[in-house]
């Protein structure tokens, strides 16, 4: 049975460089070492079987019971998957809804055997708050219509969960932007992180 958590502003950033201290925190919570990745909104997906480098994906998959994998956010879309076999955490903003980072995780923990696969989808910015230009908005809509709704505004959750129809969602239903108790790039928080956690 997997286990997974979000955290908030009130835990302490995540952001890197990696507080030492929240990490332990984490790590505590968790019950296991956490493993943090070097995000940069691509579609890579790492698959991990140690602790013993950081790699530079926006996804992490594993089937190791002695890993935690975490995925910082401040506004994109932090999502835990987990089956019986494998776990991943993955980070999705614009960009990785546009290249197919989740469809990628899901590839990878199909290689491990799991189905059915659940997703957990954490704080993140709203699609009633997340406005972006007019010809962004029209590129992004005709290619994903799900995150079509208010004129100019994008609903990543929306089109992620079309993108991934044979993946069961929870979506929390916590937007960064609204509420406060979470770091939100567009309402300033350059630096602080949260992040969402998962381990087998």
């Amino acid at each position: 049975m997997a286990r997974l958590l979000f955290t908030s502003r009130y835990f302490d950033s995540l952001a890197d460089p990696l507080d030492s201290t929240a990490k332990a925190k984490l790590d505590q919570l968790l019950g296991k070492g956490t493993l943090f990745m070097k995000q940069s909104h691509s579609n890579q997906v790492a698959v991990v079987t140690d602790h013993s480098s950081i790699p530079e994906a926006d996804g992490m998959v594993t089937n190791n019971k002695g890993i935690a994998l975490a995925v910082r956010i401040a506004d994109c879309l932090p999502v835990l998957m987990y089956s019986d076999h494998a776990v991943a955490a993955v980070h999705v903003g614009r960009k990785g809804l546009l290249n197919k980072v989740a469809v990628n995780a899901v590839v990878a923990m199909k290689k491990f055997g799991s189905s059915p696969i659940t997703a957990v989808v954490g704080p993140h910015i709203c699609g009633n708050c997340y406005e972006v230009d007019a010809q962004m908005y029209e590129e992004i809509v005709k290619d994903h219509p799900a995150t079509g709704g208010k004129m100019n505004y994008l609903n990543l959750f929306a089109g992620l969960k079309a993108q991934l129809p044979e993946i069961t969602f929870t979506n929390l239903g916590l937007c960064t932007k609204e509420n406060r108790d979470y770091f939100s790039y567009r309402s300033g928080d350059l630096a602080g992180r949260q992040v969402g956690a998962i381990s087998l």
